[in-house]
């Protein structure tokens, strides 16, 4: 298998192009000075985890925007702290300016010059997303959101909503290869529907999976990379470009 063997990438947005964990701490932190002090990032980012498995659990059919004062209400009250009442809105504001990671948008350009189809599938909003995409200098043909698909990502139904898509465009599913930084809600899913994946392993040099949820399992992808450019860089060599 090659990374030229396929027509379209299908890419996770938040934790793969967008450093998700940078704006979590860089808006919750302040917050948390004032009842920690010295905690690390890791602990923070595991914090905001298991409140939003939480609140995924407890409401499943809750939306992108509408859980993210319940995530700020389980880590507020993990750390002790009282959510005063414009945290919930000033953290979804936040989440729409998450910043890209610098080599997000150099190494999209350039894969949008190779393949038919670069698609976006997010757990997030269409509001969220498309300022996510912006961000990245708006390389998609297709922005892909749980409001579109009416679940989210790991269920299976997600899988078959992008895929279904891109089949109606000619692109049948062993051409695609789905690119994602989580093994919780892609890479171990993508596998089991029977798409071929590229693992953004963001996390490199650090233990544990931080602010994504830790999967029952490990699931070995198909092309391993330490970011989008060094995708792109292995693309390069397997076209001697």
């Amino acid at each position: 298998m090659r990374l030229s063997d396929f027509d379209a990438l299908t890419f996770d947005m938040i934790g793969t192009l967008i450093d998700f964990e940078r704006g979590i701490l860089d808006w919750a932190r302040p917050r948390l000075l004032r009842v920690r002090h010295q905690e690390s990032d890791d602990d923070i980012l595991e914090c905001y985890a298991r409140s939003q498995m939480a609140v995924r659990k407890a409401e499943p059919d809750l939306s992108f925007s509408r859980r993210f004062p319940k995530i700020w209400a389980g880590i507020a009250k993990e750390y002790g702290i009282e959510p005063r009442p414009e945290d919930g809105a000033s953290m979804l504001a936040a989440a729409r300016q998450w910043p890209a990671f610098p080599d997000s948008a150099p190494a999209l350009a350039f894969l949008k010059t190779q393949f038919r189809h670069l698609v976006v599938v997010t757990n997030g909003d269409r509001v969220s997303a498309r300022a996510m995409a912006n961000t990245l200098g708006s390389p998609f043909s297709a922005i892909i959101t749980e409001e579109d698909m009416g679940v989210s990502k790991p269920d299976p139904g997600a899988f078959e909503y992008f895929t279904a898509y891109l089949a109606r465009l000619g692109v049948p599913r062993q051409r695609v290869l789905h690119v994602a930084q989580s093994q919780y809600h892609d890479i171990g899913a993508a596998k089991r529907f029977g798409l071929a994946t590229a693992w953004i392993y963001r996390r490199h040099g650090r233990t544990g999976y931080g602010g994504t949820p830790a999967p029952e399992t490990f699931t070995p992808p198909d092309f391993l990379a330490t970011s989008l450019e060094d995708l792109a860089r292995q693309y390069k060599l397997d076209l001697a470009l």
